[in-house]
């Protein structure tokens, strides 16, 4: 009497269960699928912000750097240099060394200490060479490493038959500063008549640039500064000379195409199994056809998930936990009742069976 006993069928119970445990196991899965999915689409579009920003960096960077080429070709002093009518230099010898061309005559011109000026106000500029329209330098900031660049292809391609047209170099190595620098150059140009009448190049420091992608982002993904042709310009433990092809970047093309001027985030398989990957364009191609970059943020999804989908594992464990608890239980049931009709068998003869059952 003191004992509270609740008996209830075994055959009840195991009902209740699978009534219950089966849909909330369906439930369960089909949950941990979405999440899954949710979570990669998250990560990946966190990825493509990431890649956003970078893109915006390296493009504000260049397009930056080319405006000031640009106000700077405008100078009057620049100008006039460049058509020919440039003040002459103050002293008798430096009007003599400037005849003989290049020399220090040259360096001390009036446009030449303004490029001089401009490049010590501003350490990103490397260098800047002013020519005419012919080629012949007639102003730097510095020795210039020739005196005439009139069959120099990115001269030509500045200066396009007179019809000027601003243009930003390939990435080069300067071996003396142990930087990387490109030749933004841009048309100097009449302000009467617009005709253009000479060239203006700087030799820009893109170091600073290409260091933000050296780095890994976040908890390890990988932030990548790609060409169009798949090489990577500047990326964790690689360089641009280093001519390395990127396979984010593979895979986003054998799928996209041109991403150039392209925007979002996908899940790839690489070789090292699946990846998320975020990507850019930056937008610099349609300042130079050479500079078609794009920005591409990458990490193997089960690295950019693993502190949330221990979670997403630990609901998934216990949906199969439940599943394979009430399987146990179902068997245990079945088993169980099998042996209890046959000790009833073994205990009534079948034909103490069959007389018990007619005398009922």
């Amino acid at each position: 009497m003191d004992r509270l006993e609740i008996r209830v069928s075994l055959t009840k119970v195991l009902l209740i269960l699978i009534v219950v445990i089966v849909p909330l196991s369906v439930v369960g899965l089909a949950l941990t699928e979405n999440s899954d999915r949710s979570l990669d689409n998250a990560i990946g579009n966190d990825f493509k912000t990431i890649a956003q920003l970078y893109s915006s960096q390296a493009s504000q960077y260049v397009r930056d750097r080319v405006a000031d080429v640009i106000v700077l070709a405008s100078n009057p002093v620049v100008v006039s240099a460049a058509s020919g009518h440039a003040e002459a230099p103050a002293s008798a010898h430096s009007a003599q060394a400037l005849a003989g061309g290049g020399g220090a005559g040259m360096l001390n011109s009036n446009a030449s200490q303004l490029l001089r000026f401009r490049r010590t106000q501003d350490p990103r500029f490397l260098a800047l060479t002013l020519t005419d329209q012919n080629g012949n330098v007639v102003a730097a900031s510095q020795q210039p490493a020739k005196t005439s660049y009139a069959q120099d292809a990115g001269w030509q391609g500045v200066f396009n038959n007179g019809q000027g047209k601003a243009r930003v170099g390939d990435i080069l190595d300067d071996e003396f500063t142990k930087q990387y620098y490109m030749n933004v150059g841009v048309p100097v140009n009449d302000q009467a008549s617009g005709s253009t009448l000479g060239v203006l190049t700087a030799a820009v420091n893109v170091t600073p640039m290409l260091n933000d992608f050296k780095s890994s982002v976040g908890n390890g993904a990988r932030a990548e500064l790609v060409n169009e042709n798949g090489l990577i310009v500047s990326a964790p433990n690689a360089d641009v000379f280093a001519q390395n092809k990127s396979q984010a970047f593979d895979v986003l093309h054998d799928s996209l195409g041109a991403i150039t001027t392209q925007t979002g985030a996908q899940k790839a398989n690489l070789a090292h199994g699946p990846y998320l990957i975020g990507y850019a364009g930056t937008g610099l191609k349609q300042l130079s056809d050479n500079l078609g970059w794009i920005v591409v943020v990458s990490q193997e999804e089960h690295q950019a998930t693993a502190p949330i989908r221990q979670l997403v594992h630990f609901a998934l464990i216990m949906v199969i936990l439940a599943l394979f608890m009430l399987t146990l239980l179902c068997v245990y049931y079945f088993l169980h009742r099998t042996q209890r009709f046959e000790d009833i068998e073994g205990a009534y003869p079948p034909e103490q069976t069959r007389a018990a059952a007619a005398s009922r």
